[in-house]
């Protein structure tokens, strides 16, 4: 009697200890912050992801099926908020259920991958890895079928991998031809896009930026100048910042109201 009686606080002692171990499992959550501004119009897109430590795959690239969050604004040239798309990795979705979202952010680097074709994903060749934010196809642009008809904003990397790397924002065409926010043209068929390794200079020459940004006369004479970049400038790539390595669950005592996270100010870095 006395000692099965002894043993019976014994156990207790473990069990007790068994569930503060369980509760005390930690998952560290990465939060980071991204921004560009385009190089001929100067649209802005920015905003924030994260990503839970223990679903990073081997090769160490991070694809939207990894992600627990992404949210995605758009901006005019002048700072005007035009739309934001949250668990952008969720949704809108195509005509199939699948989002159109494409994500490779690389844990090694700490760099989203940005230099590859939008819908590709490489593990081995990591500079091949494009993305999609956003809304819409890119491939449906020039689509015999559709006539290049979809809706919403997109922020997407290279059409192709022969093409040299650069970015684009598009306000897709409606049925009219037109998009819904009516924005002239920045670059070639796009309201912006960016060449990190072009000079502003260089794609005027080409011929393709948009004249409602950049206009010479008959005689090579500069007629209007509103770029959002210098004309020796080379466009900007996305800028990753680091929010915070969360550990979760919070600590007794944590101040909740002291959480950065709280904060939906992405322009903060």
């Amino acid at each position: 009697f006395f000692l099965r009686a002894s043993r019976a606080p014994v156990r207790l002692r473990l069990l007790l200890l068994a569930s503060a171990v369980g509760a005390n499992v930690v998952t560290t959550t990465e939060t980071f912050d991204f921004f560009r501004r385009g190089q001929f119009a100067g649209f802005i897109v920015k905003g924030q992801f994260s990503y839970n430590q223990a679903d990073v795959p081997p090769s160490g690239i991070v694809r939207e099926e990894h992600l627990l969050s992404l949210d995605v604004s758009f901006y005019d040239p002048q700072g005007v908020h035009l739309r934001t798309y949250s668990d952008n990795h969720l949704r809108p979705v195509d005509s199939s259920g699948n989002p159109y979202v494409n994500f490779a952010f690389d844990t090694l680097s700490q760099e989203l991958l940005q230099d590859g074709t939008f819908n590709v994903d490489d593990d081995i060749h990591r500079y091949r890895n494009g993305f999609v934010f956003g809304e819409g196809d890119p491939s449906m642009r020039t689509s015999p079928t559709t006539g290049g008809v979809q809706s919403g904003l997109a922020f997407w990397s290279r059409p192709a991998d022969n093409k040299t790397p650069h970015l684009h924002v598009d306000d897709w065409n409606n049925a009219a031809g037109a998009g819904e926010f009516g924005f002239p043209i920045g670059y070639s068929s796009h309201e912006d896009a960016s060449f990190a390794y072009a000079t502003t200079a260089d794609k005027i020459d080409g011929g393709k930026v948009g004249a409602a940004y950049h206009e010479t006369d008959a005689g090579g004479t500069v007629i209007r100048n509103i770029l959002a970049s210098d004309v020796a400038a080379k466009g900007q790539t996305v800028r990753v910042v680091r929010v915070v390595a969360r550990a979760s669950p919070s600590s007794p005592g944590d101040d909740e109201d002291n959480d950065d996270d709280d904060d939906d100010d992405f322009g903060t870095e």
